[in-house]
């Protein structure tokens, strides 16, 4: 299926004018659906559509979109998900909410699920001080707060970047093929002094479902990933701070892949960092130079528990999560 951007001009707040300022911007990972053939036949002149003969991923097809925006001079990107439907005014609350504070480098709607409109997907996304993410309020109840608040990171599915500051920290990290490059970065945008908000008068309906069949291609990808980030971002002293808890957890990893059947993938996710080691610290060194805050800082709004709303595990509810909760309590002093 397509991916969809919206790469927005010089904007005024006016619905009707709005309209006119929007280069819809469609990259095609090579479907086979008929989508384009669809898109073709729409004959809209605000419409580009960038084919490409294979699926590259979803950060390398983020990122060939991207680039093309800011080539042709964008102020906001605008990412949706091909699941995404959008209410009328939304991209006007995200840019207005943008334009409060020029530190304000990424907006994101609140989420709904599009099969229930009254039931929140992500009102903003929270990340543990071991790099699991996860959806904040999934699966509660919308109240209707029209309340505009920072958050960790936004969720990639909907969300809105600043231009420019795209063209200062970068693009996505093409070391993730997919999963967690929304957190990623988002830090890298904290880390360099941005802020990331909410606006929950912007809203969109999300199409999804979480996956219930095995999917071992997917668990590499997350359990590389969250290793990536944590390796990627914090300090020498942090990582040793946070030493016994990561092997902890490792282990706790190691016995979910083996009665999941992961355990190939556990060890690859692994095995990553050595094939692909100059690659990882060429990244974590430009991270670490262009850094203007420190992991305190950084960390100050991370959860020190894992609370995924779509599974409930035993184990790391009376147990993992616990431990994990007071290690943070004491070490956190330190960082």
């Amino acid at each position: 299926m397509p991916r969809l951007f919206a790469s927005l001009g010089n904007l005024v707040f006016d619905p009707v004018k709005l309209c006119h300022r929007v280069k819809i911007v469609v990259v095609d990972s090579g479907s086979t659906d008929g989508s384009v053939e669809y898109l073709e036949n729409l004959n809209l002149n605000n419409l580009k559509i960038i084919k490409l003969n294979k699926n590259l991923g979803f950060v390398k097809g983020n990122n060939i979109g991207m680039q093309y925006a800011l080539n042709n001079n964008a102020k906001y990107i605008v990412l949706l998900n091909q699941d995404i439907e959008v209410e009328p005014n939304f991209l006007n609350y995200l840019i207005n909410t943008a334009e409060k504070d020029e530190k304000i480098g990424i907006v994101q709607p609140l989420i709904l699920y599009y099969k229930n409109k009254n039931i929140i997907n992500s009102s903003g996304n929270k990340l543990h001080y071991l790099g699991y993410g996860y959806c904040d309020k999934n699966h509660e109840k919308n109240i209707n707060n029209k309340n505009i608040k920072p958050i960790t990171y936004a969720s990639a599915a909907a969300v809105l970047y600043k231009a420019d500051m795209l063209r200062k920290i970068g693009l996505f990290d093409e070391n993730i093929f997919a999963y967690h490059e929304d957190s990623e970065i988002c830090l890298r945008a904290k880390l360099q002094g941005y802020k990331i908000f909410l606006d929950s008068r912007s809203i969109v309906y999300h199409d999804y479902s979480f996956p219930t069949t095995k999917n071992k291609k997917r668990y590499f990808f997350m359990e590389k990933n969250r290793l990536y980030i944590i390796l990627k971002f914090y300090k020498l002293k942090t990582l040793i701070l946070l030493f016994f808890i990561i092997i902890f957890m490792d282990l706790g990893q190691f016995y979910f892949a083996v009665i999941k059947g992961y355990l190939w993938q556990w060890f690859k996710s692994r095995l990553w960092f050595i094939f692909n080691f100059k690659n990882f610290l060429k990244a974590r060194n430009q991270v670490q130079k262009n850094r203007q805050i420190n992991d305190k800082e950084l960390t100050k709004d991370f959860a020190s528990e894992i609370l995924y709303q779509e599974v409930s595990n035993p184990l790391l509810n009376k147990i993992a999560n616990p431990v994990m909760k007071w290690y943070w309590r004491v070490v956190r002093k330190y960082i």
